[in-house]
């Protein structure tokens, strides 16, 4: 439940604000910290409603939903394995890895389509429908080789970005949650034994709840390394996905205001060059502020759900062993 209120009430409106700052080439406000985008939050916020920052979510459900029925066919259609743990194989983790980029590569139109629905200004476009994500992904995918759009990227250049942006992120999130995992159970285990030493056995629910506790914070500490690292990637790959579409979004400059999405990458790292040509390194991390954002929220989340958790499980407390 924490981490469906986290993804959808709290983290999307911060994904929104993000992306939208990505794909802004010409944008002369970078909003590299959080402080500049609360001015533009309240413009957007006076001008368009409170529900502008959610837009985009049910196509995010949709493209998570696809990945999730495809690796489960894939999976299950071969023998590429869906979880790994430390003491599986390098065969196993490599056909995990294959396993994760062919379900990269089958979504990759549909997160175009996604992406597009994110980002794009409620009042300069047509809301879309539920199924819009799905027929417009399917309409890209049809179109393998060059497109009938202008400048539009042909669906197999955009394959290999995505695929490395998700593999790599799967990677280096996972790595990090081990690792994670394994410091807090340490530290959780020398807590407990020196608990135990003074007041008995812990009660099993108490353990289960800093356990889950503790899953918690590994995937947060996970996903906000994995999410900064490939920050410059995602603005890559963002900027792709958006090319040839004539998308009109909000001008985060004074969030009064809608531009149009214009550029003629030819790929990946053209992009990346025209970038740090054109805008400077700093270009690559527009937006890095609502990153900044939604995790200091997120961190707040968990310290309230630690602390309803000791709030729920302090009368279970056992009392000290008698001598």
């Amino acid at each position: 439940l924490a981490s469906i209120l986290i993804e959808n009430l709290v983290a999307h409106p911060c994904i929104v604000l993000r992306r939208q700052c990505q794909v802004h080439r010409t944008a002369q406000k970078y909003h590299l910290t959080p402080f500049t985008l609360f001015p533009v939050i309240v413009k957007l916020q006076q001008r368009q409603g409170l529900i502008t920052l959610w837009k985009g979510a049910p196509s995010m459900f949709v493209v998570r939903g696809l990945a999730m029925v495809t690796e489960t066919v894939l999976s299950e259609c071969t023998p590429l394995p869906r979880e790994v743990t430390s003491r599986s194989s390098l065969q196993q983790i490599a056909q995990h890895v294959a396993l994760k980029s062919l379900t990269f590569a089958v979504v990759t139109p549909f997160c175009c389509a996604s992406l597009v629905e994110v980002v794009q200004c409620d009042v300069a476009s047509e809301k879309p429908g539920v199924l819009d994500c799905l027929r417009e992904g399917l309409g890209r995918l049809c179109r393998w080789g060059a497109p009938s759009r202008g400048r539009m990227l042909p669906f197999w250049k955009l394959v290999g970005p995505t695929v490395a942006h998700g593999v790599l992120h799967h990677l280096l999130s996972s790595l990090v949650r081990s690792v994670a995992t394994w410091l807090l159970e340490l530290r959780s285990r020398q807590q407990r034994r020196h608990i135990g030493d003074r007041m008995g056995a812990i009660p099993r629910t108490v353990e289960l709840s800093e356990n889950y506790f503790h899953d918690l914070l590994a995937a947060f500490a996970g996903n906000l390394v994995a999410d900064v690292v490939l920050f410059p990637l995602e603005t890559v790959v963002h900027r792709l996905y958006l090319q040839g579409t004539r998308t009109i979004v909000d001008n985060l400059d004074t969030g009064s205001s809608v531009t149009a999405v214009i550029s003629q990458y030819r790929g990946p790292v053209d992009c990346f060059q025209s970038i740090v040509a054109e805008e400077g390194a700093a270009g690559l991390y527009k937006g890095f502020g609502a990153l900044v954002l939604q995790y200091a929220l997120h961190c707040a989340l968990l310290k309230v759900t630690r602390a309803l958790f000791q709030e729920l499980f302090s009368g279970r407390q056992v009392r000290p062993r008698q001598v």
